[in-house]
């Protein structure tokens, strides 16, 4: 019974600690090893502050308070936007969340379009298949992701079109690693 015993804690030992184990190379047969390996995605976030932020004009009022900030205002054309991102924020993925953009009202569903760098370049989200208009995210979406560019310079924008935001607030992160090496 003892060497039963002895033998099932055996098996489990060598099971569970093989699932802890990573291929660390790959031999193809030509002589040739394969050496390049990702760890595991990491989903470290840090808060990307709105500090610094302004609008394009007094028709939208924004409130910010760390990365979190309160839009508010009846626009036919308006923006909230910053040129002071940190370059170093290249590559990043960005998380917008929005929990109440039911309570606002979007001309034709179109919630907002996200431009980047000094040429207003758009950003295609990478959770939203069809933008409307082929610029804007629809309102029924409570995340969206999306890259910078690698060529991004610190500016980063949400354009309002023909909306009526009541208190539509967004919360932003960023991803710091995206895989670990």
């Amino acid at each position: 019974m003892k060497r039963t015993v002895m033998i099932i804690i055996a098996l489990c030992a060598v099971w569970f600690s093989g699932c802890n184990t990573t291929q660390v190379g790959v031999n193809t047969g030509s002589g040739n090893q394969q050496q390049n390996v990702e760890g595991p995605t990491t989903n470290v976030t840090a808060n990307l502050n709105f500090r610094g932020w302004d609008t394009w004009s007094n028709a939208l009022e924004a409130t910010a308070i760390g990365n979190t900030v309160t839009l508010t205002g009846n626009v036919d054309v308006n923006g909230y936007v910053t040129e002071q991102i940190s370059r170093s924020l290249r590559n990043r993925t960005v998380v917008l969340e929005i929990p109440n953009a039911a309570a606002s009202s979007f001309s034709r569903d179109r919630m907002m379009k996200i431009t980047v760098n000094k040429d207003d370049r758009l950003v295609h989200p990478d959770n939203v298949e069809d933008l409307i208009e082929r610029e804007y995210i629809p309102s029924d979406y409570k995340v969206v992701e999306f890259s910078l560019p690698n060529d991004f310079d610190g500016k980063l924008q949400f354009v309002f079109y023909e909306a009526d935001l009541r208190g539509l607030q967004i919360t932003a992160t960023y991803r710091q690693q995206e895989t670990t090496r």
